[in-house]
């Protein structure tokens, strides 16, 4: 009998890890559940889109690590995470106060949370870590300021979004005890905003129709829980990581430095080529189906990556190199489909204006280590980061 092997087998050190040749195969997780794990870049986007494969994973479905359920819908309460036409119909709802007009107008406060921040590095002096100064306070300020959240609570955002998203060497009370702080905190927002709305996110949701159909104040509660931790831990990991990266490649650091215009490029391929980490959340197969030329069973497990998708030499040409030149476009970063990321647009204008400002900021921006590939990393979350980043400018 075939022996499965156990995944990921490497400690996550900001690159990817070795995968199986198949882009469908069978693991082993460090829950001790088997699961289907996705690499190819079109049988990822099958996976991600497909109707048999629901993203409502319960207690006796396979799990990651010892966190227990991550993601997924519980108790009846439509999320993102919901399947079919519930989602639909949550997601419809949960796009009305992300305009594209609204998101642009963020640009300009994105642009004043970044130059305070950056004035406060500057005055601490050389050398900093990027990590702790920069890339942590600014998607934690922009989330909260969405949300109205007063400057007094949001430390604890950010303790209670580390420990959700937190999958091995933490137990399941641990994570359910972070949870239900953040709801209980959510459900205090929320109430408030009923009886005196704002120009917030929250009381956009609140006011949200779509034919008659409204959310739910617990609705509101698990979509506010799921932007906040997704719109945090993503954008502080790219923003560091994608620093790291370019600090790696001084040649196309340098041009990026010289011209603004290739940003977005840099953006969309830090995005690409860097992985956020080792995992995605487990899908659950409701029927018999075939993907990638294996028969996947109804109750299996199945992990799509995204980032090993991103890496697939049948869709981008010479993958495994970092290349700010390279045509913008067909990543899956953000996902693929009906669930891909409601915040993506945010997000890369959080990246655009982050990384540009720094770079004009401190045309000397350098590490402040004499290697990079010794930084430590958080390899036991959903969402994985540099611990720290020191530079001198």
């Amino acid at each position: 009998m075939q022996t499965v092997p156990d995944y990921p087998g490497h400690t996550f050190a900001g690159s990817p890890v070795p995968l199986p040749r198949e882009p469908v195969a069978r693991v082993r997780l460090p829950s001790g559940d088997t699961v289907w794990l996705v690499t190819g870049y079109e049988e990822v986007r099958t996976a991600l889109t497909h109707p048999l494969l629901s993203r409502q994973v319960g207690a006796d479905d396979p799990q990651v690590g010892s966190a227990g359920v991550i993601g997924g819908a519980r108790g009846g309460v439509r999320t993102l995470q919901s399947d079919g036409a519930a989602h639909g119909a949550v997601r419809r709802l949960a796009a009305r106060p992300f305009t594209p007009r609204r998101v642009a107008r963020l640009r300009e406060r994105i642009q004043g949370i970044t130059d305070g921040l950056l004035d406060t590095m500057e005055r601490s002096g050389s050398p900093a870590d990027l990590v702790s100064s920069f890339a942590y306070p600014l998607p934690i300020t922009v989330i909260c300021e969405l949300f109205a959240v007063p400057e007094g609570d949001r430390a604890r955002f950010g303790v209670w979004s580390d420990r959700i998203v937190t999958l091995l060497g933490i137990s399941e009370q641990e994570v359910a005890d972070a949870r239900d702080a953040l709801q209980g905190y959510l459900h205090e927002l929320v109430t408030a905003r009923r009886a005196e709305p704002g120009d917030d996110v929250v009381s956009g949701w609140l006011t949200a129709d779509e034919n008659g159909d409204r959310l739910t104040d617990d609705e509101v509660v698990r979509l506010s829980q799921t932007v906040i931790i997704g719109g945090y831990e993503t954008t502080v990991n790219s923003i560091s990581a994608g620093m790291w990266r370019l600090f790696q490649h001084p040649e196309q650091l340098a041009a990026v430095r010289a011209d603004p215009g290739l940003l977005r490029g840099t953006v969309e391929e830090i995005l690409r080529y860097q992985p956020q980490g080792l995992f995605f959340l487990i899908m659950v197969a409701r029927g018999d189906l075939e993907l990638g030329g294996v028969t996947i069973r109804e109750g299996d497990g199945v992990m799509p990556l995204p980032n090993a998708a991103n890496r697939d030499a049948a869709r981008f040409a010479d993958p495994a190199r970092f290349d700010i030149h390279r045509p913008p476009g067909g990543h899956v970063a953000f996902g693929h489909g009906a669930h891909a990321c409601l915040g993506s647009a945010l997000a890369r204008i959080e990246l655009e204006v982050a990384l540009g400002t720094l770079l004009g900021r401190f045309p000397g921006l350098r590490p402040a280590v004499a290697d990079l590939d010794e930084l430590a990393w958080r390899g036991d979350r959903l969402v994985c980061g540099l611990r720290e980043l020191p530079v001198r400018w």
